[in-house]
């Protein structure tokens, strides 16, 4: 089994590689064109700003993880000047200057001269906010907040039109789509949909609710979400609740089974007391091209025999 784990992960790598030279093959043409017919390159972000550069942006930078994802994986990395300290895949990013992590250095980001910023409109709105008030950098910053995995795909096709990489965002879109429908045809096969709830945070009690991306990846993955009961969004949930709805699977990026077991009630409940509590780790759930490998994470765990091994965290 280990030696199989290892070739599935070697194959899991090799794709991705595959799919960032494909990217930058189909982004390569696309820049030129741009470049040459002056055609404008204009896209909507979710803040509902519309941003219109005049060429191909040769100098970007990125405020969040998911972000830098999205952008070498549609084949705009090396045009890549500027990451966050939290920004660790792929590994080339990790050798890119930093600006801070979510607190953004705005002196940091300006010294890159760039030509386009992409950051996530929650989690770098003060950077947004500031980095408005700057007149050298107005019309260059671009904000996205996918919601879940169909705004997701809309983001990344966004992205591909802002940096000239359309082509290179269509297919990390249709790979995605690909991974996650196969995952999906398979699970329907199934005669029983595990419960399942995914824990954002423990102190206080988070669970994902309805219409994100989370809750899109359980469904894909053959679960029924539990923590639709809260509505949409993240929010808190009493423990008392979360007990009587006894998940049959607990999700997290975190928190781990002993951790869990160590907490007043929680072992009262069917995944604690069978040992299907499983950490994915926060790059997992990322909003970016890689959510599709963890959607057939997610299934297997949820396949995963309650008196099966746990294995990793």
């Amino acid at each position: 089994m280990p030696c199989s784990r290892a070739t599935d992960r070697t194959q899991a790598r090799r794709q991705r590689r595959a799919l960032v030279r494909a990217a930058l093959l189909l982004c390569a043409p696309a820049l030129l064109r741009s470049s040459a017919a002056g055609t404008p390159l204009v896209a909507r972000d979710d803040r509902g700003r519309t941003v219109s550069l005049a060429t191909a942006p040769r100098r970007i930078v990125s405020l969040a993880p998911s972000v830098t994802e999205i952008l070498f994986a549609i084949g705009a990395g090396p045009r890549v000047v500027a990451v966050t300290s939290y920004c660790d895949y792929p590994p080339e990013a990790k050798r890119l200057p930093k600006v801070g992590d979510y607190n953004t250095s705005i002196e940091r980001v300006v010294a890159q001269r760039p030509d386009l910023i992409v950051a996530g409109a929650a989690a770098n709105r003060t950077a947004v906010r500031n980095l408005e008030k700057l007149d050298r950098l107005r019309g260059r910053l671009f904000a996205i907040e996918p919601a879940n995995l169909r705004e997701l795909y809309g983001a990344i096709a966004r992205l591909g039109v802002l940096t000239g990489c359309s082509n290179g965002a269509a297919a990390v879109v249709a790979r995605m789509k690909r991974v996650i429908e196969r995952t999906r045809a398979s699970s329907a096969k199934l005669t029983a949909r595990p419960s399942a709830v995914f824990l954002v945070q423990l102190d206080p009690l988070w669970v994902t609710g309805s219409g994100t991306f989370l809750a899109d990846m359980i469904a894909a993955a053959g679960g029924r979400n539990l923590g639709a009961v809260v509505g949409k969004g993240y929010r808190g949930l009493a423990l008392e609740r979360l007990i009587a709805l006894d998940p049959e699977v607990i999700l997290s990026t975190h928190a781990t089974l002993k951790e869990l077991r160590s907490r007043a009630g929680w072992s009262s409940m069917s995944a604690v007391r069978n040992g299907r509590v499983h950490v994915l780790g926060y790059d997992a759930v990322r909003p970016g091209p890689r959510l599709a490998d963890a959607v057939a994470s997610i299934a297997r765990l949820l396949r995963r025999r309650p008196d099966a091994p746990e294995r990793g965290p």
